[in-house]
């Protein structure tokens, strides 16, 4: 049975957060750094099931490290992480 890639979408900031984030291995910045550009500020990423999962556990990580403030309410950065978790969970099929 072939598993059909994901395609997700990510905003020119996205981008720059992202490859600026220490938290990424190194495997993952390189898939980053593979997205097809769209326009100036949109990029899409064609992902494996099973390489979104590994951003999306990457992101859940950092999500539990910076993304609550002492209130438990979601940080700037929080918010920014649960939106790309969501996204990486998708199910957009690559054509």
């Amino acid at each position: 049975m072939k598993t059909s890639a994901r395609c997700i979408g990510l905003t020119r900031s996205e981008v720059n957060y992202l490859e600026a984030a220490s938290f990424l291995p190194p495997a993952l910045l390189a898939c980053l750094r593979g997205a097809q550009w769209r326009s100036g500020s949109a990029a899409v990423l064609e992902l494996s099931p099973a390489t979104a999962e590994e951003f999306r556990e990457a992101f859940t990580e950092q999500l539990a490290k910076v993304g609550f403030d002492e209130a438990y309410e979601p940080t700037a950065e929080g918010k920014l992480l649960e939106d790309l978790i969501d996204r990486f969970h998708g199910e957009q099929i690559a054509n």
